[in-house]
């Protein structure tokens, strides 16, 4: 294959905390760094979406635990949760797929992409039920599909098929948890050739069944120009944030942290991460939460230096998405994500 390869206010219900950080920042500078903003909710928070359009604040939609929905707007404290009224469809999942099963859309090579075959041959129920995939589907530009199935040794233990240019030559990837019966969780890259897909790269798997990795974002997060793959290893067991680099042939793993969660068993929530430049420093930063998700931790690897800009301590775990957006088109940028304790969370550097 030739690979082409609200405006907003912040006072009166801003909670300012101050935390020590891990290592590159001076502890009086981490001090007065990050701002945490809570939001009242009438209802346990489960899940976040972003609404079409600009990535603003005003775009977060938050589903309760009692199918309702919510969304931000302007009250006279600042920021309120407001019912969502207007009706929302459900997605569509195509014919076959899985029955949570997230498409993805790709604006080169790849148009649409998710996971099917619904298969209950792995039975380990991470992600809220014994249904795993034993098939990935891909539609390329011209509108055309193809199959790529595992053997009978082995599932997509994922509900999203992640498009992305991971060895930058300008045509799309699709990035995957494959798990085996026997040996547990890898990354694997498939690509779509002239032949149709075909695994490109796999990491070794972590080695005992029923052991899970979950990826934690795509993006150059060493500033170098490539493009890295965050993942958390056993993210329910002392969770190891690894970044590995897929180079066209093979995945080499560039820079491995201990102590995160990206997950808790049971949820189907995967993308309890964000990348983004939060700080205003022209380089990507990755949030996610400690291992016991009571702690966001932010982490930069600007010239492949290892760096904790921000570590903010959270009353309850965190248990949805965690999105970025912005406050305004001026504004900078905000993690938004909910909580156990029925709150919604937004975080922002005070520079913002």
């Amino acid at each position: 294959m030739q690979k082409p390869t609200a405006k907003t206010g912040w006072a009166s219900v801003v909670i300012m905390l101050s935390f020590a950080l891990a290592g590159a920042v001076p502890a009086s500078a981490a001090q007065s760094a990050w701002e945490l903003q809570l939001i009242a909710l009438d209802g346990r928070p489960v899940a976040l979406e972003l609404a079409r359009g600009k990535k603003r604040l005003s775009r977060v939609r938050i589903l309760l635990a009692d199918g309702t929905w919510r969304k931000l707007s302007d009250c006279a404290s600042g920021i309120c949760a407001k019912p969502l009224s207007s009706s929302r469809a459900a997605a569509h999942v195509p014919k076959g797929a899985l029955p949570d099963a997230v498409v993805s859309t790709g604006r080169r090579n790849i148009h649409r992409a998710w996971l099917a075959g619904p298969t209950k041959r792995y039975g380990h129920g991470v992600l809220g039920d014994a249904i795993e995939a034993e098939s990935l589907v891909a539609v390329d530009r011209l509108r055309r599909t193809h199959h790529f199935r595992l053997d009978l040794q082995s599932v997509f233990e994922d509900r999203h098929a992640r498009i992305a240019d991971v060895d930058d030559d300008g045509e799309d990837e699709i990035v995957v948890v494959r798990s085996y019966l026997d040996r547990g969780a890898a990354l694997a890259v498939v690509e779509l050739g002239t032949e149709g897909l075909k695994l490109a790269a796999e990491t070794r798997p972590i080695g005992l069944p029923h052991r899970w990795l979950n990826p934690a974002g795509i993006a150059d997060f060493d500033g170098d120009g490539k493009t890295e793959i965050a993942i958390v290893v056993t993210p329910h067991i002392g969770g190891r944030l690894e970044f590995w680099r897929y180079d066209g042939r093979t995945l080499r793993r560039k820079m491995s942290l201990r102590g995160f969660s990206n997950h808790f068993i049971g949820s189907r929530v995967q993308n309890m991460s964000a990348a983004a430049d939060l700080n205003g420093d022209k380089a990507m930063e990755l949030a996610l939460p400690s291992a016991d998700r009571r702690t966001l931790r932010i982490v930069s690897f600007t010239g492949g230096k290892v760096a904790e800009p921000g570590r903010i301590g959270l009353p309850g775990e965190v248990v949805t998405q965690i999105v970025a957006v912005r406050v305004s088109r001026k504004g900078g940028v905000v993690l938004v994500f909910g909580l156990s304790t029925g709150a919604l969370a937004i975080v922002r550097y005070k520079s913002n």
